[in-house]
């Protein structure tokens, strides 16, 4: 089983929990295109999700909660961060996981 050390990431806002789940939802994504493609893979896809992540090859976005008077703002704030987000996922297909 591999436990990835959390000093090997430079985003230290990240937490376990949410490094844990987008390298898992990373893996999903690495098993289903294997499949799609009728490939089959050496390494598990949890193997080669933590050497991307480790590699800098995508990052992970965090949802921000929103409350208080400024709940429409930061609404608008959101939902702009989820389209620059989607728009650079389309650039690049791979280089970033939404949780």
């Amino acid at each position: 089983m591999i436990k990835p050390n959390m000093k090997l990431s430079n985003n230290t806002t990240v937490s376990y929990y949410s490094l844990v789940v987008a390298i898992a939802k990373r893996a999903r994504e690495i098993a289903e295109e294997a499949e799609l493609k009728g490939e089959i893979l050496v390494e598990k896809p949890v193997d080669l999700a933590v050497n991307e992540y480790i590699e800098g090859a995508f990052k992970i976005v965090e949802p921000t909660e929103c409350s208080g008077k400024q709940d429409l703002e930061c609404m608008e704030e959101t939902n702009a961060m989820e389209e620059n987000t989607s728009a650079d996922a389309e650039e690049f297909p791979f280089g970033h996981v939404t949780l």
